[in-house]
């Protein structure tokens, strides 16, 4: 099993977040910690662990907000657009959503692009992700474009789009698919 380590700053300087992440053949895990500033500019903390099976398809979501009592959200899913809350089994309104989002990590906008990976450039594939807003702990299904704009031996390049706000940013993304910078949320520092 590989086990990459990488560290993200905000692109504004005001936060952090840490990546384990362990890829073998059967499946892929992403652990992280989140130190971060709201809107409000209040400090939170937060942590996840995301499951995939070995085709960066998601399985499994446990996103913390680390305060006292400590907040957790924790769900499953069939690879095929069902999710259910992993506590309960009660099914989520998530249908047709393959990936998870969690904002603001870079990481889980590698998901998609690892899955899209033989997208020819500038095709744009439009996609529903389970999307998850720290700290409020919310989730909702987020329509989102991905547009590859260039392929190198050192990694791509590639075009983001969240449908409903008009955001776009371009992300670069290194050689293994990684995010390395994504503009206006964070920039890789490790």
């Amino acid at each position: 099993m590989a086990t990459t380590d990488v560290l993200w700053a905000a692109w504004d300087g005001r936060g952090l977040e840490h990546l384990a992440l362990s890829v073998e053949s059967g499946g892929v895990r992403a652990d992280s910690l989140i130190i971060a500033v709201d809107d409000e500019g209040r400090p939170y903390r937060a942590r996840y662990v995301v499951e995939c099976d070995g085709g960066w398809v998601v399985r499994r979501a446990r996103i913390e907000v680390l305060e006292q009592p400590a907040r957790v959200m924790e769900v499953r899913a069939d690879g095929r657009g069902g999710w259910t809350d992993a506590v309960t089994g009660a099914a989520l309104p998530l249908t047709g959503c393959v990936d998870i989002d969690i904002y603001p990590s870079p990481f889980t906008n590698t998901l998609p692009i690892q899955r899209l990976g033989g997208v020819g450039v500038g095709r744009p594939v439009v996609i529903d992700v389970a999307w998850v807003l720290l700290p409020a702990l919310t989730i909702q299904v987020a329509r989102q474009e991905y547009t590859r704009l260039e392929r190198g031996e050192a990694g791509e390049r590639w075009r983001f789009r969240a449908l409903e706000s008009g955001f776009t940013a371009e992300l670069a993304v290194d050689g293994q698919g990684v995010v390395r910078d994504y503009p206006e949320i964070a920039r890789r520092i490790l």
